[in-house]
């Protein structure tokens, strides 16, 4: 599917509230070597949360790097410090996918499975840019949004919880 038939089925399928105020986007970098790129969403024309593939593997290697260090376990030479040293990808993985960042490529393919998935399955999804897109999901009805208010979450999906509920005229009490 074309990126343009990707966006429309997403952005068709948002609430009445957010339509034509949300978008998501992308671009890839042709000129570069790998041909690498961003995914973005955006509120009102104001980009809410990039996603962009060589800043994902900066953070990535970054952090994995620092767990290393903080375990001492930087040699996977040493039979001792494989299981830290392979360790800190999964956690760093794990912790990036809850924040929401992610490459170009984590985005589409989010997207392309978030069209196949029940609001249900959105909403328990392990993958926090689903979740945060299904905020926006005219399958949201303003009684779940209140339900989804006692929920914990990660910031990305709380943010945009906040924002569909503005959009909704809901107001929320903090908690």
């Amino acid at each position: 599917m074309r990126w343009s038939k990707l966006k429309k089925e997403i952005e068709s399928g948002f609430a009445d509230s957010v339509q034509g105020r949300v978008e998501v986007w992308t671009t890839r970098y042709r000129g570069a070597h790998d041909q690498e790129g961003e995914g973005w969403i955006t509120v009102d024309k104001v980009r809410v949360h990039s996603m962009g593939s060589l800043t994902h593997m900066i953070d990535f290697y970054r952090r994995v790097e620092e767990i290393r260090i903080e375990e001492d376990c930087e040699d996977y030479h040493d039979p001792a410090d494989q299981v830290g040293y392979y360790g800190a990808i999964d956690v760093v993985d794990d912790a990036l996918q809850s924040e929401g960042a992610i490459g170009l490529r984590d985005f589409n393919a989010a997207l392309f499975d978030y069209l196949n998935l029940s609001i249900e399955d959105i909403l328990k999804s392990d993958r926090a840019i689903i979740r945060a897109v299904g905020m926006f999901d005219r399958r949201v009805g303003k009684r779940r949004l209140k339900v989804l208010a006692e929920v914990e979450e990660t910031d990305l999906v709380r943010r945009f919880f906040q924002l569909r509920c503005a959009f909704e005229g809901i107001s929320l009490k903090p908690h």
